[in-house]
């Protein structure tokens, strides 16, 4: 009886996903750093190289185990997990979010100018991020002081609550400028006035929005950026402005403000978050209050409205009977 022959071995025609399935994870890693390298300082660096090598110490996804791509965290998260809460982790590495924010912002803040609620508000994105300018027609202060106006409170207010809803982190400058014009009383210069000015606005975001003091600059530069060369009166009023600049985060300096808020525990960032948000919530709270009272004067006024035509129909009606009770049979 003739041997029976032996079968040949099927060949693997799938071994080059072994390889390429190598190449695309090494391909992954190495744009993941890339993309860290063009978006955080060196500092961070390091701790972005950590969860790199624990990422890669994990058991191979050839052998079974977990890979990068199935694990629940990206190298980003795995290297600011410990030390900052979601919301500050994005406004902290991604440019997108801050570029959207300050459009929002922008937007926002000219719609609320042209329905005349920010008249003399104006918004920009520049070289340095957004930039809120405030033209100050007297509104923000009287004439030679330093001292904030209601009218200027409730203004930033609504300034300070779009900004603090979009940033936490970000450096916050506020700059004050004045007219070529000299001052007199309490203050020496314009230099000394417009710094003050600034200082007055810095202090007043810091109390009423709980923003970390470490985030906030005042600056003052007097009558030296005039956007109007004019020396008529409204040339000189377009020149008194205060400009609150949200920095863009490619400024940043980790061994400074941003470190501050690193630094903290996620309880303690949380706390300070939610705080910040109670106050925002108190203000749309105030706005939809204000709302209702001009709905329920518009009301009112309906209603006084409707009982002086009822008013007028009841002396019609009574009127229209007389006329036919005098036109009827006697």
């Amino acid at each position: 009886m003739a041997k029976k022959k032996k079968a040949e071995e099927h060949e693997n025609l799938e071994r080059w996903l072994v390889s390429y399935a190598d190449f695309m994870t090494l391909l992954f890693a190495t744009f993941v750093v890339l993309y860290a390298l063009s978006q955080i300082n060196v500092n961070e660096f390091k701790k972005v190289e950590e969860s790199l090598k624990k990422a890669f110490s994990i058991q191979s996804i050839l052998d079974g185990g977990s890979g990068v791509m199935s694990s629940g965290n990206s190298v980003l998260d795995t290297s600011a997990a410990d030390s900052m809460i979601d919301s500050l982790l994005m406004e902290y590495i991604s440019p997108r979010y801050e570029q959207e924010s300050y459009e929002k912002i922008k937007k926002e803040i000219e719609d609320l100018a042209k329905s005349g609620e920010m008249n003399g508000v104006s918004a920009t994105i520049d070289e340095r991020g957004l930039v809120i300018t405030i033209s100050d027609k007297n509104i923000l202060f009287k004439s030679g002081s330093a001292e904030l106006s209601d009218q200027a409170k409730k203004m930033l207010e609504i300034i300070g609550k779009l900004i603090v809803q979009k940033f936490a982190m970000h450096s916050i400058r506020v700059e004050g400028h004045t007219d070529s014009v000299p001052v007199s009383g309490r203050y020496p210069s314009n230099w000394e006035l417009s710094s003050a000015r600034a200082s007055s606005i810095v202090r007043y975001l810091i109390d009423r929005f709980k923003i970390l003091p470490d985030l906030m600059s005042a600056v003052g530069y007097a009558d030296t950026r005039p956007v109007d060369t004019g020396k008529d009166a409204e040339s000189l009023a377009k020149n008194r402005r205060v400009e609150i600049v949200v920095q863009k985060n490619q400024y940043k300096n980790l061994d400074h403000y941003q470190n501050t808020y690193i630094k903290m525990g996620k309880t303690e960032q949380q706390r300070r978050r939610n705080e910040q948000i109670k106050i925002i919530k108190e203000i749309e709270n105030k706005e939809i209050e204000s709302l209702g009272e001009d709905i329920k004067n518009t009301s009112e006024m309906s209603a006084d409205k409707d009982s002086k035509y009822e008013s007028t129909s009841s002396e019609f009606l009574n009127e229209s009977k007389r006329i036919e009770e005098l036109a009827g049979p006697r």
